[in-house]
Formats: structure tokens, C-alpha cells, sequence
């Protein structure tokens, strides 16, 4: 009997002299996934296994499969940007039940007593929950979060407890917008006292979201001005730069400011252009890059009614280069959203079962489940919509 394909992927982990936990950050999942996949608990899909090949250099034909372009072609059509339909993903399992409103609120107003911590451990929590955030596993963020705050503010460690109250107004934007608002005062608050550009920028990228959701569009595109002004044009501080252009690009958007949405994206990709690396990880939206530009390409056309163009850029980005499972959601609700709105009801669910295979919990978002519901209403006939319905707790 040959070998099996968790033992080929943990023979050349081993070969390289690389931990689980280092693999699994660099295709988004954690080590005890890949543990579980090196025991052929779990098997992976075409999009994770071409990422795993990459990071462990290992071909197509070493893990049975036909070849890279294949690959990247199986995913395209199960986005349904390629020829056909492709085959249906099976329904995955359903998201660990948590009450977003609680997870947020308990990280607000109820923080358990902590004592001052040293800054070796709360930089590890920070980049626990990081981590947590970029696997879209938001359950197990809402129960990190309280301790990690309350440790980092009786340490006085400002920049960790902005950083901290930034993944939660993230949590609160995704899944329990009414505290967005609070949780990016208060990560503002603490950036302004560490009086790094960076941190401040971090913090007001997330005030500007929570603004855009609110409707106020122009105060949203002045904050993330405000921030993008006070950095510099140091390598280091491009990636947040970049980042908040591209923030800006979707709030004129939404708006209807074409002119002002396609300058923002056009300083965010020549930005991206000078600074074209995996080194600089920030806590969202993960690698700022040429390929993140093209995802927020996206969502920005969509936003102007230019949804053929959209697809372009979506045909563009393969998934298995973008850096976790939170941005290949993110990028499949985008897509599936293009779909419904050329009345495409089959390639939006297509699209939507694909996303709940990179992120289950994204599959449970407000955003998401409202969209699920949307293509009920109109196709309560299609074969399996019911179920994700059901399974991702969208109104039946």
C-alpha cells in the first residue's frame, strides 16, 4: 500500500524542518488542523492542498493530484468563474453556537480583574488571537479577547490594548455592528497614547469602517485621510497606508463617488506595487498586497453598479494566494454577492458553499445569512439551499 497523503505532507513537513503550527500560519489554519490532516482526519481541498504543496515544495504528483493548473481551475469553478458549473461541495458543518452580542459586550463592560503581565506574554496573546481572527474562528476570538484587554490595560501596554480593542471592533463589524463604534473609541484611545502613526492608523482604519457602515460615508473617507497623512513614506508604514486607501476606495463607493473610489484604488495599488511583500502581517486585512487591491476590486465595482467588471478582477486572484481563511471568505462572500446581483442564484450559492469551506463561522455573518436568505425567498426549490440555510442559522 502506498503512502497516504497525510503521511507524504507530514514526511516533507518533517524534511524541512518546519512545525505544524509554522505551516498551518502560512496557509491559515492552526497546527492542530494540520495535525489532523497528517492523520488523515481531515482532507483537504484542492485550494488548501495546492498552499500546503507550496509551503512544504512538493508537486502535484506527490500528493496524487493532476497539476497546479487544475487546481486553481477546480476552485475557479466552484466560484463559478470558470467554464460550467462545476461539482457541488458538501455542506459543511455548522459554525459553534455563540452569541456575538455577548462576546462583544463581555469584552466592553464585563473584563475579568488581571494583574500587571510582561510584555513577552501579552505580545503572545496578541498574536494568539491574531491568528484566531485570520481563521475566522470568531467564537474562540470572543472568548480570548476579555483577558487579553484586561491584562494589556493594567500593563499599561497601550499599543497591545489598541491592537486588541481593533480585533474587537473587527468582531463587533462582522457579527454585532452596534459596538463597533465603542470598541474603535477605544482602540483610539489607547493609539493616541503610544503615539505611533502605525498603531493610530490601525485604530482609525476600524473607526472607518464603523463609520461607513453608519452611512457617514465622507466622515469615514476624512478619518482615513487624517490617518494615511500622518505616516510616512517609510517601507514599513506602506502596508497601512495601502490599507486605508483601500478603506477609502470602498467608502466612496458606497457612496456612488466613482471618481474618488478609483483614485483611492489606484494610490492603493501603486503603493501595493512598492511594497510587494509577506513580511509586513498586519492584524487586518492580513498581507497587504497587489492581490489584496484585486479583492477589494471587487466589492469597490460592485459597490458602482459594475459587476461585469467586478468578475474580471475576481478571475484574477487565485485564493491559494491569499494569506488566510478570514480573506478567502471574505473574497467568496464578495463574489457570491456579484452573482446574486446578475440574478445568478445557482453560482451565488455555488459560491457561498465554497466560502463555508475556507471559514465556516464567516458562513454565519449578518451579511452572509442575509444573502442566504435572499436566494431563499426567490429559489426555495434549489437543491441545498434549505439545509445551508439551516445549518448557517439564516430565516427559513
Amino acid at each position: 500500500m502506498g503512502e497516504t497523503l497525510g503521511s507524504v505532507l507530514r514526511r516533507a513537513r518533517t524534511g524541512r524542518r518546519l512545525s505544524q503550527g509554522a505551516v498551518g500560519e502560512q496557509v491559515g489554519y492552526s497546527a492542530s488542523w494540520v495535525s489532523r490532516v497528517e492523520a488523515d482526519r481531515i482532507l483537504p481541498d484542492d485550494a488548501v492542498l495546492g498552499a500546503l504543496c507550496g509551503v512544504l515544495g512538493l508537486a502535484a504528483d506527490d500528493v496524487g493530484r493532476e497539476g497546479d493548473d487544475v487546481l486553481h481551475r477546480r476552485t475557479m469553478l466552484g466560484l463559478g468563474l470558470g467554464v460550467g458549473l462545476g461539482a457541488m461541495l458538501p455542506t459543511p458543518a455548522a459554525a459553534s453556537p455563540a452569541d456575538p452580542k455577548d462576546l462583544v459586550e463581555r469584552s466592553l463592560f464585563r473584563l475579568p480583574d488581571a494583574r500587571p503581565a510582561t510584555r513577552e506574554s501579552l505580545s503572545a496573546a496578541l498574536t494568539t488571537a491574531r491568528t484566531v481572527f485570520h481563521q475566522a474562528q470568531y467564537a474562540e476570538l470572543g472568548q480570548t479577547l476579555p483577558g487579553l484587554i484586561s491584562g494589556s490595560l493594567a500593563s499599561n501596554a497601550h499599543d497591545i490594548a489598541a491592537r486588541a480593542y481593533v480585533l474587537l471592533a473587527q468582531l463587533a463589524i462582522k457579527n454585532y455592528q452596534g459596538m463597533a463604534w465603542v470598541a474603535a473609541e477605544r482602540a483610539r484611545a489607547q493609539a493616541e497614547l503610544t503615539g505611533n502613526p502605525v498603531v493610530m492608523g490601525e485604530a482609525a482604519h476600524s473607526m472607518g469602517v464603523a463609520m461607513r457602515r453608519s452611512g457617514d460615508y465622507q466622515a469615514s473617507i476624512d478619518h482615513l485621510q487624517q490617518a494615511a497623512a500622518r505616516l510616512s513614506r517609510r517601507s514599513e508604514d506602506l502596508a497601512m497606508r495601502g490599507t486605508l486607501l483601500l478603506t477609502a476606495s470602498y467608502s466612496a463607493a458606497q457612496a456612488g463617488w466613482r471618481g474618488q473610489a478609483m483614485e483611492f484604488i489606484g494610490e492603493a495599488e501603486e503603493t501595493a506595487k512598492r511594497k510587494e511583500t509577506a513580511a509586513q502581517r498586519l492584524y487586518i486585512p492580513g498581507v497587504f498586497g497587489e492581490d489584496q487591491t484585486r479583492v477589494f476590486r471587487i466589492s469597490v465595482h460592485h459597490a458602482l453598479g459594475q459587476d461585469e467588471q467586478a468578475l474580471t478582477y475576481a478571475a484574477k486572484i487565485d485564493p491559494r494566494r491569499l494569506p488566510n481563511a478570514e480573506r478567502r471568505g471574505r473574497m467568496c462572500m464578495d463574489v457570491a454577492r456579484v452573482w446574486q446581483a446578475l440574478d445568478e442564484p445557482e453560482k451565488a450559492f455555488r459560491t457561498l458553499r465554497v466560502l463555508a469551506q475556507y471559514a465556516p463561522e464567516e458562513a454565519g455573518r449578518p451579511k452572509v445569512r442575509a444573502i442566504t436568505a435572499e436566494l431563499l425567498t426567490s429559489n426555495p426549490d434549489m437543491p441545498g439551499l434549505r439545509r445551508f440555510a439551516q445549518r448557517t442559522g439564516a430565516p427559513v
